[in-house]
């Protein structure tokens, strides 16, 4: 397929070194308002446009890839969806569940598929240890821990990205969205309660937020996530006789079982930048006339916005 990019920022190029080792996909043309010039001397071999529409009017596309601000997510999906133009757009996909509604309905009428990029859930480590997690290998599965936090880059004012609540910033969109996914893999989408609590930036987003979740079975899940404060990016599950341990679990590629003295490694690297296994499972997905990835589906995106919408609403 030829791909489209809306949007060229450093996930983009991540994204792209691994689709350039796919067979059969092409990275064809990119969009971007702020650097096309440049993207067009650096990149000869790719059309460049200067606007989104330019870029979706092109019929030799067949999908596009979204990694703007998260705050147009919503806006670039429907305008391709409805340009034709099948879709794989960064998480989160929407800031809110009416616009994962909106999408997801566009995307019916239109007949498009439509994936959220939640490349953690693709990587084969990652599928791995949640799947003998799962199996009862460590027995009833009772907690779990999982933070993701760093100090960014990026500046720490409102002129930046991640603190900018126009674009949509603060710790839970930018991610919060892994410890939940991993939380919700194991114990489901909806938890009987929860305790949410989060440090406030200045320019009025989550900078860092903390959570305990709580579940119908009796399970717990304790969470945090930090734009500002960097943390191990570990997340362990704890059964009755044993624990998985998974170092940077967003980008599982390795994790150890622990049964009392035993401990089992388990290396299960991904494919170039990681982000092979999504591009492979939607190309699939596409060839096999199905309109989104059971690996994540449209309902799963859905429930994560909601549950987002609901911690936000209390510490706010």
């Amino acid at each position: 397929m030829n791909w489209g990019f809306i949007g060229f920022g450093r996930i983009a190029r991540k994204f792209l070194a691994s689709l350039e080792t796919v067979e059969g996909e092409t990275p064809y043309a990119f969009a971007s308002r702020s650097n096309a010039h440049e993207l067009a001397k650096e990149f000869p071999s790719v059309k460049v446009f200067d606007s989104y529409d330019k870029l979706l009017a092109d019929e030799n596309i067949d999908i596009v890839y979204i990694s703007t601000t998260n705050n147009f997510h919503c806006e670039n999906t429907i305008s391709a969806l409805r340009a034709g133009k099948h879709v794989v757009c960064e998480k989160p996909m929407g800031v809110s569940s009416q616009e994962i509604e909106q999408m997801t309905q566009v995307a019916q009428e239109t007949g498009m598929f439509l994936m959220e990029a939640m490349w953690m859930r693709f990587l084969p480590a990652y599928r791995e240890a949640i799947k003998r997690a799962k199996s009862g290998e460590i027995g009833p599965i009772k907690y779990m821990t999982a933070s993701f936090g760093f100090r960014s880059i990026d500046k720490l004012t409102k002129d930046g990205r991640l603190l900018n609540p126009d674009l949509a910033g603060g710790a839970l969109f930018d991610v919060g969205v892994y410890p939940l996914t991993i939380a919700a893999d194991l114990f489901g989408w909806n938890p009987s309660s929860f305790t949410a609590d989060a440090q406030i930036s200045e320019t009025g987003v989550d900078q860092s937020t903390q959570l305990q979740l709580n579940y119908s079975e009796g399970q717990m899940a304790q969470l945090f996530a930090s734009i500002t404060v960097t943390t191990n990016k570990e997340a362990c599950i704890y059964g009755e006789d044993g624990f998985i341990r998974m170092p940077l679990f967003w980008k599982c590629q390795e994790f150890e079982v622990v049964k009392g003295e035993e401990v089992e490694k388990v290396a299960m690297p991904f494919d170039s930048t990681g982000y092979v296994h999504e591009i492979v499972a939607a190309r699939e997905c596409i060839n096999n006339g199905e309109k989104e990835s059971n690996l994540f589906t449209l309902e799963e995106s859905l429930q994560s916005a909601k549950l987002v919408e609901k911690i936000l609403s209390t510490v706010f």
